[in-house]
């Protein structure tokens, strides 16, 4: 962030949490030929007690970022992908929380409807993307042709080999007109995810979300994760890098995430408003009563 000293690293630093949640290149992986979930440290954590705190400066700096949106008509996309029950709710939720919600837009991506299957799959995409001013959040995105449609076989193995590059086209398109895109994926090991099942079956309010779909996915769990390491590995790019964020403990990954996507929407913003139009500020000031400053 440009004009400021990010308030998230103090927060990080005066309350005692790891510094590493707001390393500038803890998560971005963008020359990964190597890259394995396996690798993602499993044990990232952050103490309840320093959360709150560190939570509540995070979101004072979402407000400013997406004022500094509006102030520059600047445009921004956050894409969210992850396993079944990562988090990706949980993180949008207190993202979208403290921004003003005429400039924010979330899209929840589930299947294709009829006319879309008729379509070129990005073209959904095409049509949600935000104007200028205003954030665009896919909780799951134009990924999902190399991932669910490429393991459940929805998609030819053609069709998602050549939507690699595709997409990176696509993306080179979208930061070519003036865009803005962080790209986070949540990664939760194998235990995690059956536990987190375990509640959502025990609990009535969250029984909803728990499907077969979801159930059968987990069965098929070596096949996603060699889409994902492949998906990793061949749409990172300097200037639009997979942010892969550890998410067994979803209070680190909330705090990690939203410090990505300040750091990575924020780069090179100024922060301070525009300075008023002097003729405007008389006309208010003469119809407010204020009187002229002395000075």
């Amino acid at each position: 962030m440009a004009s400021k000293k990010n308030k998230s690293d103090n927060a990080s630093g005066e309350n005692g949490a790891s510094a590493d949640i707001h390393h500038e290149d803890q998560f971005a992986i963008w020359q990964p030929n190597g890259f394995k979930l396996s690798e993602v440290p499993g044990d990232a954590s952050v103490e309840s007690r320093e959360y709150t705190d560190i939570l509540k400066s995070l979101q004072d700096d979402l407000r400013e970022l997406q004022l500094a949106f509006l102030y520059n008509k600047l445009k921004g996309v956050i894409v969210f992908e992850g396993w079944d029950a990562a988090g990706k709710g949980g993180i949008i939720r207190r993202l979208t929380s403290v921004m003003d919600p005429r400039a924010v837009r979330v899209w929840p991506i589930s299947a294709p409807d009829q006319r879309e299957r008729e379509e070129h799959y990005l073209q959904r995409f095409w049509r949600r993307l935000p104007p200028n001013g205003e954030l665009g959040i896919f909780d799951r995105s134009w990924y999902g042709r190399v991932l669910v449609e490429r393991v459940e076989d929805f998609a030819t193995r053609e069709e998602w080999g050549r939507a690699y590059g595709e997409i990176n086209a696509f993306e080179a398109s979208l930061a070519a007109d003036g865009f803005r895109l962080v790209k986070i994926f949540l990664q939760v090991d194998h235990e995690e995810q059956a536990q987190r099942f375990r509640d959502r079956l025990d609990d009535p309010l969250k029984r909803w979300k728990l499907t077969p779909e979801d159930l059968r996915n987990r069965s098929r769990r070596a096949a996603y994760e060699e889409a994902i390491e492949e998906m990793v590995r061949r749409t990172s790019a300097p200037d639009a890098p997979w942010h892969v964020i550890p998410a067994n403990d979803k209070k680190f990954a909330r705090l990690a995430a939203i410090s990505t996507i300040i750091r990575t929407l924020g780069a090179g913003i100024e922060f301070e408003p525009p300075a008023p139009n002097e003729d405007f500020l008389a006309e208010a000031h003469k119809e407010l009563g204020i009187e002229p400053d002395s000075k």
